[in-house]
């Protein structure tokens, strides 16, 4: 197969000129002088938000070979810190207007030397949403988004909407060429400096029992060529299967469709002792050491520590004395990393 772009490359087409404009001579020859400085300005301005080369081994922004950002998610960080120790990375949610939010909790993060890994909903969910930010009506506010991310002192991974077949925003098709759309604007403009771009899907998406899956309708040859990885939402069930068959199946996926070489983070995941056996111990501790086994293609893991939203299982790790041990070893192993 040719050569694939590596991730974060794709720039999308300037914005075209009005071939109807009826310019005279002085002012084609004014207007290209204008377009030389502009160029000019243009060089010298992605030479100051060049994104940082990954680092030797690395196959993404702050990517560190071997190693897995292991972090959670959850209303009271400092609670789980205070229990655990200092986490590799968290998971934070926004709306499309959550910028201050975001700026905050990324900073916070960033000083405590964790991957933020934030996730933000389009301006509108209703339908019709994705089709709007594809059309490009939305262009300047994702503008604004890549020059805030890139005023920042370490990268975040972003993700815009996570687990998009939960939601009515639009087509599968709708959904990529907004993820695209987004990616691009923010490539053109800031060269994705700070930015990891990343998006979320339902590991039921990839089971072969769910008929109506169809991961390839979200997760397009498009979106695949462009993400610096690809993300999951994985929690524990009561087929009792954990990331060896899960994971395992999405890297088959992946391999399929020719990208051997792209990982995979996940932005949930969760164990509970509410469907027996496996305990969430046995179920954690044993999903853990696959990921651990695994560096060269499992690269991020985000807990879901959390009993809000009307959950039928109980994922927060105080669910036992056990399961907040067996999750503080793992973050405490040679395998987990900081920023």
């Amino acid at each position: 197969m040719p050569d694939r772009p590596a991730p974060g490359r794709h720039r999308v087409i300037d914005r075209p000129t009005d071939p109807n404009s009826g310019l005279n001579r002085r002012q084609v020859l004014t207007l290209g002088s204008l377009a030389v400085a502009a160029v000019a300005a243009k060089t010298t301005l992605g030479s100051a938000l060049a994104s940082a080369a990954p680092a030797a081994g690395a196959k993404w922004p702050a990517h560190k070979a071997g190693k897995i950002y292991l972090g959670a998610s959850g209303p009271n960080l400092d609670a789980l810190l205070a229990k655990v120790g200092p986490t590799g990375l968290r998971r934070t949610y926004y709306k499309w207007s959550g910028g201050t939010g975001e700026t905050r909790n990324i900073t916070k993060d960033h000083a405590a030397n964790r991957l933020p890994w934030i996730s933000f909903k389009p301006a509108s969910t209703a339908a019709g949403g994705w089709a709007a930010i594809a059309s490009g009506r939305y262009d300047a506010d994702i503008r604004a988004r890549a020059r805030r991310y890139a005023t920042y002192s370490k990268p975040v991974i972003v993700t815009f909407n996570h687990e998009p077949h939960n939601d009515n925003t639009g087509t599968p098709a709708d959904f990529a060429k907004a993820w695209t759309r987004i990616h691009d604007v923010m490539a053109n403009e800031t060269n994705l400096k700070n930015v990891i771009s990343v998006p979320i899907i339902g590991d039921w998406c990839f089971n072969p029992t769910n008929k109506n899956g169809h991961p390839e309708g979200f997760i397009t040859e498009a979106v695949l060529d462009r993400c610096h990885f690809l993300g999951v939402d994985l929690y524990q069930n009561k087929g009792g299967d954990g990331y060896a068959v899960r994971l395992g199946r999405i890297l088959a996926w992946l391999d399929a469709r020719g990208h051997s070489d792209k990982m995979v983070g996940l932005g949930e995941t969760g164990a509970t002792n509410g469907f027996g056996s496996p305990t969430a111990v046995q179920w954690w501790t044993a999903s853990w050491a696959w990921a651990a086994a695994h560096t060269n293609r499992i690269t991020a893991i985000s807990y879901f520590n959390s009993t809000s939203g009307g959950l039928k299982q109980n994922w927060a790790l105080t669910e036992s004395a056990a399961k907040l041990a067996a999750y503080k070893a793992s973050l405490t192993s040679a395998t987990a990393c900081r920023l």
